[in-house]
């Protein structure tokens, strides 16, 4: 079970009238939480018992405290479902019943903000398999980040920016995805509208 100082750990990252029902969560269910550095690729994950180690959950440290909530939950109902259908769809209609029901506690205006409270209704209707699908979430989420990082979306085609460590300029769109040449390697890349990226100027001279 979850120790008394990851519990602690936890406490800094949550809405404060959740931190209640979360701990009470973990005291119930043998599962191990992490609060992990930040991971490009993903904003948590859920690994069943192997090897004498626990159920385990990780969730990114640097999410605001409403995000971190929403991808804690997400993950929580991963390890329902493998509990009640070892064998199922990772983000299918079993697991979408268990999000549901393991985020009806947190619905209300004590836990999020109006505005994520409404948008996050919404979101449990269908949700997908990452919250950063729903891009309605996303932005609704991200207002409360301290220090937001624009989308690539706001950004002006051919601006240069940074996202993983290199240098891109944005081209144009697609449905969800831009066409982004990378001035490292001088490929081209579709990525994300929604992605975080930081914009730089000028170009440097040994890439230009």
């Amino acid at each position: 079970m979850i120790r008394v100082n990851d519990l602690e750990v936890l406490r800094g990252h949550l809405p404060p009238a959740a931190v209640p029902m979360v701990e009470d969560w973990l005291r119930r269910h043998p599962v191990r939480v992490k609060v992990s550095r930040t991971r490009a690729s993903k904003l948590g994950d859920f690994r069943t018992a192997h090897g004498g180690r626990p159920h385990r959950i990780s969730v990114n440290r640097e999410l605001n405290p409403y995000a971190f909530l929403v991808t804690l939950v997400h993950e929580m109902a991963h390890y329902h479902t493998f509990a009640k259908h070892p064998r199922h769809q990772p983000h299918g209609p079993e697991w979408k019943a268990e999000y549901r029901q393991a985020m009806r506690p947190y619905l209300s205006p004590l836990v999020f903000p109006q505005d994520v409270l409404n948008t996050l209704q919404q979101h449990l209707e269908d949700a997908p398999s990452s919250s950063c699908t729903d891009h309605r979430l996303v932005r609704a989420l991200r207002r409360y980040d301290p220090d937001p990082k624009p989308f690539l979306e706001e950004l002006r085609e051919s601006t240069i920016f940074l996202f993983n460590r290199k240098l891109f300029v944005k081209g144009p769109g697609l449905r969800t995805r831009y066409r982004c040449r990378c001035l490292n390697d001088r490929r081209t890349y579709l990525i994300d509208r929604m992605a975080e990226v930081h914009v730089e100027h000028p170009i440097p001279t040994r890439l230009a």
